[in-house]
């Protein structure tokens, strides 16, 4: 960086011309060499932002489930900042540079409430069936708590939020899948939420059963 003095020529000048940048500091004029390649960015640092900008994406696509799944965030926090402080290290980047998901890491609600016990099986005609045991009023939960499931279709890049039924009802749900969804690319999450609304369960990664 140094100084010019204006000209006739200069006094025209606006921005860059070549490989210079003209401009104003401070009431001075001054000149600078653009910088065509940002040395500073270390290989680490590369894949930290290539793993940032894919758990940016995962938590804008699940932004839905968060908006229910975090209730008690801080109010400057969006649902989507807080899915992704919820989940760190759910995406990581190779030695050769491919990005890796750890779906089953991946956190869609954070709270007191105890965890549901659920199993999912896979039916005909892309249906899936949701069954967990009765429970009634009891320590970390009322018997009115609504189950939802969140199903993300991971090649696809769709996410799909259903609320199924209440902690103490126990008959099987069954929920038929978008259209064009394969079960081999799903992934599902359920939890718990209070039904004012204010509590909610941790989240858990549900494995289907064929």
């Amino acid at each position: 960086m140094g100084k010019y003095k204006e000209t006739a020529i200069s006094r025209e000048v606006i921005n860059s011309v070549g490989g210079q940048t003209f401009c104003d500091w401070r009431g001075e004029k001054i000149v600078k060499m653009k910088i065509t390649k940002d040395k500073s960015k270390t290989p680490a640092q590369v894949d930290q932002r290539t793993a940032f900008v894919r758990l940016v994406e995962l938590a804008g696509m699940l932004g839905e489930a968060a908006a229910l799944g975090f209730p008690k965030r801080p109010r400057k926090q969006d649902p989507e900042q807080a899915l992704m402080h919820a989940s760190p290290g759910v995406v990581t980047v190779d030695e050769s540079g491919e990005v890796m998901v750890d779906y089953a890491r991946i956190v869609c609600a954070k709270g007191p409430l105890l965890e549901p016990k659920v199993t999912l099986t896979a039916g005909e005609d892309n249906t899936l069936t949701f069954t967990h045991p009765a429970q009634e009023r009891g320590w970390r939960r009322e018997s009115t708590d609504r189950l939802y499931a969140v199903l993300l279709e991971k090649e696809l890049k769709e996410v799909q939020v259903v609320e199924l039924n209440t902690r103490s009802e126990a008959d099987p749900v069954t929920v038929t899948l978008e259209e064009g969804w394969k079960r081999e690319n799903l992934c599902v999450y359920v939890f718990y939420r209070a039904a004012q609304g204010k509590k909610v369960s941790n989240s858990q990664y549900v494995e289907v059963k064929e």
